[in-house]
């Protein structure tokens, strides 16, 4: 799952955090808000109660009995002023009440409450109507009574709401307990949702940087078609499509200059080519002037035949790929003229199979390495010699020997040749150039480095086979037949 980026996973990660950290404190502020003032209401409705009770319990009785024993006068409305203060506190009570049964119990008071009224009423007619003290003080005992049930009214007022005090304290307490329960699991789940959290956005960030740390050491080892996906965070797009364009770039530029490089050396081996002629030619022209001299006009016409077929087909209209039948047209006509040139010394075979004479292979190939072995071989021993020149197919390659029965060489002298095709000097003249070319030759335009195999055994003779994997499409035997003939 693609991550945006980086800081769209921080703020969703701090977004929730606050979240997590303030509904919960919201919550709870707003919860306990409530229930402590409604617990504030319940404690002073039980203080005014109290007060109240306490108020009940002498305050009416002494009053009307200053009023009956005529401390206080009847008129004064003290009794009055303290049964409206009573009522009021009784309102209070009554609006701040937590529950029906207690605002009953107060409805309960304020008719008690009417009650002593009415007999304080009856108490300001007997004295109105100068009526005896005795019943005065009766109905003061009727007060007195009253009085008592609407102070144990106020006391069961006082008792339930305490009891509704006690159940908002344990509610309380609860709360707390779920809350605190509650934070802790809240918290767990904060410290779980963090360190997934941590444990992707550490992946996100370090999977595409190690992607992109392994991909710059394999282009700093050559590997040039590494590439690399996008990665989880957006913010190593850009060096990641970076890195891409630059090893697609550096991929193309080597390529570019490997081909620039295989042109300059194939134009080497040309030019190295082209210089093989000169000499081969000057050497039959001069074979040619000396049978001329002796009066041999058949040897020159024949010679002159295969120095000109040797030319056509070297030549070849330009072309760097031939039929195996057109060289080994090429290299009969090379040993034909040196035949003329050597006589009963130089002795050759050609053996190449019908089925590979439509193959297509590079050309002048054989030719260097008969060079090769009439030069470095027959000639050196001072007697005649034998160049044996065979071809077919084996394990879908074409397979060209040349062998001749010469001086051959020395381990030590075959070692030294090998490392020279390998290390070849141009600047260096005293390096033959001919064995150097096909070899070169054969890795640039084959692409293949075990083209060339060399043996020798010293005064027994050498042998080199050339290994070419098949071409992909072969000339037409028409097309060779029309080569050879015509050029």
């Amino acid at each position: 799952m693609r991550t945006n980026s980086i800081r769209r996973t921080l703020q969703v990660t701090n977004s929730v955090i606050i979240l997590a950290a303030l509904v919960p404190l919201l919550i709870s502020t707003l919860y306990y808000s409530i229930t402590l003032n409604k617990y504030d209401r319940i404690i002073e409705n039980v203080s005014r109660a109290n007060s109240l009770s306490s108020r009940l319990q002498g305050e009416i009785y002494t009053t009307m009995w200053n009023v009956v024993s005529g401390k206080n006068r009847f008129e004064h409305n003290l009794q009055y002023e303290l049964m409206d203060r009573i009522r009021d506190r009784l309102d209070e009570l009554q609006r701040n009440a937590n529950s029906e049964d207690n605002s009953y119990l107060i409805q309960v008071a304020r008719n008690t409450l009417e009650t002593i009224e009415g007999y304080v009423d009856q108490v300001g007619e007997n004295i109105a109507n100068n009526g005896p003290v005795r019943v005065n003080e009766q109905i003061l005992g009727e007060i007195s009574s009253v009085s008592e049930l609407l102070y144990d009214v106020i006391q069961e007022f006082v008792a339930a709401e305490m009891e509704i005090a006690h159940f908002q304290n344990t509610r309380i307490q609860r709360s707390i307990d779920l809350m605190t329960l509650f934070q802790i699991i809240l918290l767990a789940a904060i410290l779980a949702f963090l360190f997934r959290n941590y444990r992707q956005l550490n992946r996100s960030i370090n999977d595409p940087i190690y992607r992109l740390k392994s991909m710059a050491f394999r282009i700093a080892q050559g590997d040039l078609s590494i590439r690399v996906d996008k990665p989880e965070i957006s913010e190593l797009d850009e060096l990641t499509d970076s890195l891409n364009t630059m090893a697609g770039k550096l991929d193309e530029l080597i390529e570019q200059n490997m081909q620039k490089q295989q042109n300059l050396q194939k134009a080497e081996m040309k030019t190295l080519q082209a210089q093989i002629a000169p000499h081969f030619m000057y050497n039959t022209l001069d074979t040619i002037l000396s049978l001329a001299q002796d009066g041999r006009n058949e040897d020159v016409v024949t010679t002159t035949l295969a120095l000109s077929s040797f030319f056509r087909l070297s030549l070849a209209k330009g072309r760097d790929w031939v039929s195996v039948a057109e060289e080994k047209s090429h290299v009969e006509s090379y040993l034909a003229i040196q035949k003329m040139r050597y006589g009963a010394i130089l002795e050759y075979e050609i053996d190449i199979a019908e089925n590979v004479l439509s193959q297509s292979m590079l050309k002048i190939l054989l030719q260097p390495l008969v060079e090769n072995a009439i030069y470095h071989g027959i000639k050196m021993t001072r007697r005649p010699g034998l160049v044996r020149v065979t071809g077919g197919l084996q394990d879908r390659c074409l397979v060209l020997t040349v062998e001749d029965n010469g001086l051959g060489m020395t381990n030590g002298e075959l070692k030294k040749l090998r490392e020279s095709l390998s290390h070849y000097d141009v600047s260096n003249h005293e390096m033959g150039f001919g064995l150097y070319n096909v070899f070169k030759r054969i890795q640039l335009y084959y692409e293949i480095d075990n083209g060339l195999k060399m043996e020798s055994v010293y005064k027994q003779g050498s042998r080199v086979t050339l290994r070419l994997p098949m071409m992909a499409t072969p000339m037409p035997v028409e097309l060779q037949a029309a080569s050879v003939e015509g050029g």
